[in-house]
């Protein structure tokens, strides 16, 4: 057992003595094998054999980019240097391995019968402990993660690889200042080395692949665990929420970032442990990304779960087993994809159960989470039919339930997820027969580029995410600060006016009021305001004030039918900014889309629709499809999205609430050719739903119907998507009455909306 914790693991010891206790006999040593360290920061033979990576002195909170830069040429340098086989001095390291090994081994067949044999076997360890070899062992390692956290500044002692090379000759000469800089990080991070902690578990190899980031054989027979789920990233709101209210409750991140500026003078000390904490996680971070023990892991903003899945992969035996407990985005997040790819493909993959926590399961963690128990085995241990799965299990009861178990196999992942070859979500086994005959006869959204195969992207699609709200939070305004400067709302968007600024206003330079045109100030969508078919859904004028609701009322029939009518947002950008983004993109007066935030348990999980040419916020993701020859195909591509059955199928595919590109592009959406014929019936059907009002005039025009917005109709409205409903349901192939029927069910609140009305 390992775990950072020091009490955890005397708990641990605890726990195991009381467990195993026998009357008249001492408590066992446990030491060698419960141990206190940091269990994802190390290295392993592989690595230490390839000297330090250059990405090693990548620049982190505090560091001197100048410093970085030239320590990143000296190491190329000192290990690129002709005649340099720094591992021709491999066998030091295995007969360091060696010795630990069989001092390890001698401890375990210590008796500990007594309080004498339990005291000799308590001196062996501790001698071991205190050997040159081992410590000399230890420290040529922590050496070599140091190097990734070593303060990269002027005058600092440094670490590159010309130093670990004359440790792997011998540990002795190292110089002084440098062994107390070893010491002293892996102290505060940790590092925890399996091979070192484990010898008589792992035996390095003398030879290995590029590839292999192990360089070991042997491994644990079992591993189990339920490892924490946190990003390795400081959380700036977590992090102040006890230590500066004021910070944590900023409205948005461009005044936080000012409100910890000005630490530097109101509170130094607070300040310099911020950013203390900053540089531990973006040093361990940087650690996970850039040092190859994590290959597969190691990506974006990395979470270590991620990282605990890929350490029980590699650190059992190729017939061993390991289980654990990871959120369900192990096997359907795109930061996670090759590592299932890697189960898959290897054949690791034993089985997967998903669980909702609705009925509080982990108490401490939200209801709507969704969490997987995870065994994978060595290379070729997927049983020939493939690995058993369950979904959506809210106790272990459920996995009893012969319908809700079934077996996948490498051919369904690839059929369903070509792009990604994540697991597809299943409720039952009917659901995962339903969709496969779907993906059999309707292509993926578009099919990225593999081995020899071209990219397949029938609709010409590419995507974009317009505005960050986060990042981009200094280009968003207020409707006071608009006011205040002399801007004037027209409808729902503000013109620069006649009016001077008040006094006292400031006008930032970056709202564009110099751009050529005296820029106007557009609306600033959010998916909230947006529905299938309607993008007049939700309006920030209605919401109560001091509300931090996270849905909007919607908004009445009866305004909906006054084409003139167009919603508040909650901020507006600058005209120049929106056309900085799409100038070169799209030249249409209408953006088509889809909401990101999401669920498979909400009222609909696709929520596609057409607004105007407005600015988007992260949570309203585009599509500019070049393949559409007028807004009419356009349109039928949305409703196809927003169809039940292409509902449905989104439905077997997110695991989370966010409706990525990763998962888009591999719904199964009918192809231009496909739906062809349906434009020439429907199109014109499908534009009345999408073309209500004035903003969306260029809409109509480009769909050939020159007349004015489509009076909003309720009755009207829904007869025209039960003809489009059916219509779709046809065209992914789906005209079995009672799959039909089936399908309908799966969406419940629909349903109950239906029979209350």
């Amino acid at each position: 057992g390992v775990d950072i914790n020091p009490m955890s693991v005397e708990l641990c010891k605890v726990s195991l003595w009381m467990e195993a206790m026998e009357p008249g006999k001492p408590l066992g040593f446990l030491d060698h094998h419960i141990k206190c360290g940091n269990s994802l920061l190390g290295t392993t033979p592989a690595l230490l054999s390839r000297g330090i990576p250059d990405d090693a002195f990548n620049p982190i909170e505090g560091d001197d980019k100048t410093i970085c830069s030239a320590l990143k040429k000296r190491n190329k340098e000192e290990r690129d240097a002709k005649f340099d086989d720094l591992f021709a001095h491999a066998e030091a390291t295995w007969s360091y391995q060696h010795a630990f090994e069989d001092a390890v081994r001698e401890v375990g067949s210590l008796l500990d019968e007594d309080i004498r044999s339990l005291e000799k076997k308590q001196l062996a360890y501790e001698e071991f402990l205190h050997s040159t070899s081992y410590t000399g062992g230890k420290r040529l390692h922590d050496a070599w993660c140091a190097a990734f956290v070593c303060p990269k500044v002027k005058d600092a002692t440094t670490l590159t690889h010309q130093i670990v090379k004359e440790m792997q000759i011998d540990p002795n000469r190292c110089p002084k200042a440098q062994q107390e800089l070893i010491d002293r990080l892996a102290a505060q991070y940790k590092f925890f080395h399996w091979h070192i902690e484990f010898p008589d578990v792992f035996q390095p190899l003398e030879s290995f692949s590029k590839k292999d980031s192990k360089g070991w054989n042997g491994g644990f027979d079992c591993m189990l665990g339920n490892p924490p789920w946190e990003r390795i990233k400081l959380q700036e709101k977590e992090w102040f929420a006890a230590r500066d209210p004021a910070i944590a409750t900023a409205s948005n991140a461009a005044i936080r970032k000012r409100l910890i500026h000005a630490l530097i003078e109101n509170n130094p000390q607070l300040y310099a442990a911020f950013l203390d904490d900053k540089r531990q996680a973006e040093a361990e971070s940087t650690f996970a990304r850039n040092s190859g023990r994590f290959p597969l892991c190691g990506r974006g903003d990395v979470n270590t779960y991620t990282l605990f899945a890929e350490t029980f992969k590699d650190c059992i035996a190729k017939a061993g087993r390991s289980g654990v407990i990871v959120p369900s985005g192990i096997a359907t997040d795109d930061t996670t994809k090759f590592f299932f790819q890697n189960l898959v493909e290897s054949k690791s993959l034993i089985s997967l159960f998903d669980f909702e926590n609705r009925r509080g399961i982990f108490p401490a963690v939200h209801s709507a989470l969704k969490f997987s128990l995870l065994s994978m085995g060595g290379a070729g241990a997927m049983p020939s039919e493939g690995a058993t799965v369950s979904f959506f299990a809210l106790d272990v009861e459920d996995l009893k339930d012969n319908t809700r178990v079934f077996t996948l196999s490498a051919d369904d992942i690839e059929l369903i997820n070509p792009n990604t070859r994540t697991c597809p979500i299943f409720r039952t086994r009917r659901d995962a027969e339903l969709t496969k005959s779907i993906y059999r006869r309707v292509p993926v959204l578009i099919r990225e580029a593999r081995d020899d195969q071209p990219e397949q992207n029938p609709w010409g699609i590419s995507f974009m995410r317009m505005f960050d709200m986060s990042n981009d939070s200094h280009l968003f305004h207020t409707r006071e600060q608009l006011e205040q400067m002399g801007c004037m709302l027209e409808g729902n968007i503000f013109t620069p006016g006649n009016a001077e600024p008040q006094l006292g206003s400031v006008i930032p330079a970056e709202l564009g009021l110099g751009a050529p045109g005296n820029s106007r100030f557009l609306p600033l969508y959010e998916a909230k305001m947006v529905w299938q078919f309607n993008h007049r859904a939700s309006d920030y004028l209605d919401q109560a004030e001091g509300s931090k609701s996270t849905v909007l009322p919607e908004v009445s029939a009866t305004r909906l039918a006054d084409s003139n009518y167009e919603p508040l947002p909650r901020y507006w950008v600058s005209e120049f900014n929106i056309r900085g983004q799409l100038e070169g993109r799209w030249d249409k007066n209408w953006l088509l889309g889809w909401r990101d935030i999401t669920n498979v348990t909400n009222e609909r999980t696709t929520v596609s629709g057409i607004i105007p040419r407005y600015g988007c916020g992260d949570t309203w993701l585009l599509m500019f499809p070049s393949n559409v020859r007028q807004s009419l195909d356009a349109c039928m591509l949305s409703a196809s999205l927003n169809s039940y059955a292409g509902d449905y199928v989104c439905r077997q595919k997110v695991g989370g609430v966010h409706l990525k590109y990763h998962y888009f592009k591999q719904l199964a959406v009918l192809s231009p050719h496909q739906v062809e014929q349906s434009v020439k019936a429907f199109g014109c059907n499908a534009l009345e739903l999408f073309y209500t009002s004035n903003e969306l005039g260029e809409l109509g025009f480009d769909g050939g119907y020159n007349g004015p917005p489509f009076i909003w109709n309720e009755e009207r409205r829904f007869e025209i998507r039960c003809e489009l409903d059916a219509a779709f349901f046809h065209l992914y192939g789906i005209d079995n009455e009672d799959d039909v029927d089936y399908i309908m069910e799966t969406f419940p609140i629909v349903k109950r909306k239906d029979e209350k009305q």
